[in-house]
């Protein structure tokens, strides 16, 4: 018998505001701490995507996002292990800003363009398939540190 996929699934927000994304920076996680990522986070079991972006938005930035404002930008395959959605919105209520301090340390406004480089790796390389016009990537692993 063939062994099939079994992928986490995994969602990450690009809030926009005058050409600029927020990002926060990675604490207390185990996985890739000190590095910038967007708002992200798992999609649990019985959850939609858009769900989880919407929760993850919430709990990180702190502010409330309503699914039809959220625009699917690129889907990321990781190995066999992840499944992970954009998604793009510069529509929702409140001032984006730490909500989740337990598990970032920082947050910043950035050119999309001109992400740190010490953002995430995958991050970084679905932004340069995006600019390309790809909705799909993948790599073969995260090289990203634990």
């Amino acid at each position: 018998m063939i062994e099939r996929h079994s992928f986490k699934v995994a969602v990450f927000v690009f809030l926009m505001k005058d050409g600029k994304t927020f990002i926060l920076r990675r604490a207390n996680t185990g996985w890739a701490d000190g590095m910038w990522t967007l708002p992200s986070g798992h999609v649990e079991k019985g959850e939609s995507v858009y769900e989880a972006a919407i929760k993850e938005t919430r709990e990180e930035a702190g502010v409330i996002i309503k699914a039809e404002n959220l625009e699917f930008v690129h889907a990321h395959a990781v190995g066999d292990v992840y499944i992970n959605f954009y998604f793009k919105t510069s529509v929702w209520e409140g001032e984006p800003y730490l909500a989740e301090r337990e598990k970032c340390s920082d947050v910043t406004w950035v050119p999309l363009n001109l992400l740190p480089n010490d953002t995430i790796m995958h991050v970084r390389e679905v932004v340069n398939r995006m600019n390309e016009g790809a909705y799909f990537s993948e790599i073969e692993n995260d090289p990203n540190p634990s």
